[in-house]
């Protein structure tokens, strides 16, 4: 058996991680739409020809996490030979919610199958009951756009023009089919640079790689979580909905190992805080990823000391055909602070929460659609105080710039600015919000999909909470504050002004005060 010196080993990692990153340049570069070009609400990954991650690029949590599930399906299903590619976004075939649509290209080498290149991007619109694919108030997943099952959109380097027509019943049909094309160029260039760095180190020592490099990061990864005392850990939490929704996890940490079990949530919803499988394991990874050093290289081997139960029909792993739009933005932030919550007792240096949401909103009709995760506060720690107006935890995606947002659809940016003191106090203070009020120009519909507006990031160890977000309508008779998931008509000349949660502080505030008095 070929073994690698360390010095290959480091090398071949850091070509292999190059390619993702190649992929979503590209992506980016060359992408129609501001959400995929200015925001970069795309994720790009490669995995080993039996399908397990390999190695990934700084991108979205929620869809890295989720990847290996939708090629776990693919390659159950679809036959793919050198020049195809495979195309869905179905949330229980391993997508995410329906505007993610994820792009799969097997890599051959000497007539064999050694590697998938795979990108995931959230399309503005998938079609459905309103602009944006993401309703406050859809039920059924049917309701949030057109559901895309494990289908080839290339066979033998051609289109298939019958699936391609899929994107046509969208709006901003010529849009989505352009970034559809940039996402199938991605792929492409991935799957290139794939073929050429296996070719330059050879076929032996890349299955070498493969090999040595997740059972170094397996090795890795149960030696940091040894750090973690052993024993048993658990914790509730909640998300805002018209009745309570239960989310509970027991943890139990022993000789490296972390098994997490998620019975006792509640069952799935009439609604769409249902999270997909997927999403619920995305946000288990992420929170092993947090708990583990920076350098440790992210592959499947990372996530071999973990082990997850999710019972099926709770909200964590809803069944078919319930809505989830919403889960897969808004419950994988509550499910990462409830992974936190837990292990506070154990890891009592964990921040504070930060704003828990991902403040969706979408504005649109049948010839625009405008979609925004908007930052907020992130949480203060030991360390100091909460970063201001950041995206945290499950999303990691750029701002529209005020430009190119007025630029490209039929509205105005009142105000966008920090929400000064939201963060909560402390020691150290949690992060501030974000303001980002917007008038409509032309008769439009709204959606806001939110968390966090009933109560606040909580603060730890005496720290305040943050703020909690708002939403906040301005029309013809003034304003009107809205629930956290809304859908509602807007005519020429209304705003919206979204105003987002603060961190949780750290640390008591009379410790500052203790400080500064004279001795």
């Amino acid at each position: 058996m070929n073994r690698l010196s360390p010095s290959r080993l480091e090398v071949m990692k850091h070509a292999f991680t190059a390619i993702p990153e190649i992929m979503g340049n590209s992506l980016k570069r060359s992408a129609f739409s501001p959400n995929i070009k200015e925001r970069m609400d795309e994720s790009c990954a490669i995995f080993t020809g039996d399908g397990k991650l390999l190695a990934q690029a700084e991108h979205i949590p929620v869809h890295l996490g989720a990847m290996p599930c939708a090629l776990d399906r693919v390659l159950h299903e679809v036959c793919m030979g050198p020049e195809d590619q495979v195309v869905l976004n179905d949330p229980y075939a391993g997508g995410t919610h329906l505007p993610d649509i994820t792009l799969i290209k097997p890599v051959y080498y000497r007539d064999q199958c050694i590697g998938y290149a795979v990108n995931r991007a959230h399309h503005a619109d998938v079609g459905g009951t309103t602009p944006g694919s993401m309703p406050g108030n859809s039920r059924r997943l049917e309701e949030e756009g057109i559901v895309i099952p494990p289908v080839h959109l290339m066979r033998d380097g051609e289109m298939v023009h019958d699936v391609l027509r899929i994107f046509e019943k969208m709006r901003s049909p010529e849009e989505r089919k352009g970034d559809i094309r940039a996402q199938l160029g991605a792929n492409q260039r991935g799957a290139l640079e794939f073929l050429r760095t296996v070719q330059r180190f050879g076929e032996e020592d890349y299955r070498a790689f493969t090999r040595e490099i997740m059972d170094y990061s397996e090795k890795r990864t149960r030696e940091s979580l040894r750090t973690i005392p052993d024993g048993k850990y658990s914790a509730e939490s909640s998300m805002e909905w018209a009745e309570p929704v239960k989310l509970r996890v027991k943890m139990e940490v022993e000789h490296g190992e972390v098994k997490m079990d998620f019975g006792g949530s509640s069952s799935q919803v009439n609604g769409n805080i249902n999270a997909p499988l997927p999403v619920t394991l995305s946000a288990v990874y992420y929170v092993i990823r947090c708990l583990i050093p920076d350098d440790i290289h992210i592959n499947a081997g990372t996530f071999r000391p973990v082990r997850v139960k999710i019972p099926e029909g709770c909200v964590l792993n809803p069944g078919y055909p319930a809505a989830v739009s919403a889960g897969n933005v808004e419950t994988s932030q509550r499910v990462v602070e409830l992974l936190f919550e837990a292990l506070r007792e154990a890891l009592p240096k964990i921040p504070a929460e930060g704003q828990g949401t991902m403040n969706n909103l979408i504005i649109g009709s049948d010839s625009f659609t405008y979609y925004e995760t908007i930052g907020g506060g992130a949480g203060a720690s030991y360390m100091g105080n909460g970063e201001d107006g950041v995206h945290v935890h499950m999303t990691n995606t750029k701002n529209t710039p005020v430009e190119v947002l007025e630029n490209e659809y039929p509205l105005r940016v009142i105000s966008y600015h920090l929400r000064k003191g939201s963060g909560g106090m402390g020691l150290h203070q949690g992060g501030d919000g974000i303001v980002r009020d917007i008038r409509v120009l032309e008769d439009c519909e709204l959606s806001v999909q939110s968390q966090m507006r009933v109560s606040g990031p909580r603060g730890m160890n005496g720290g305040g909470a943050g703020a909690t977000g708002r939403n906040v309508l301005i029309n013809d008779h003034g304003e009107v504050t809205l629930d956290s998931m809304v859908n509602i008509p807007m005519k020429k000349g209304w705003r919206i002004r979204i105003e987002t949660p603060g961190g949780g502080g750290w640390g008591r505030v009379e410790e500052v005060c203790h400080n500064i008095l004279p001795v």
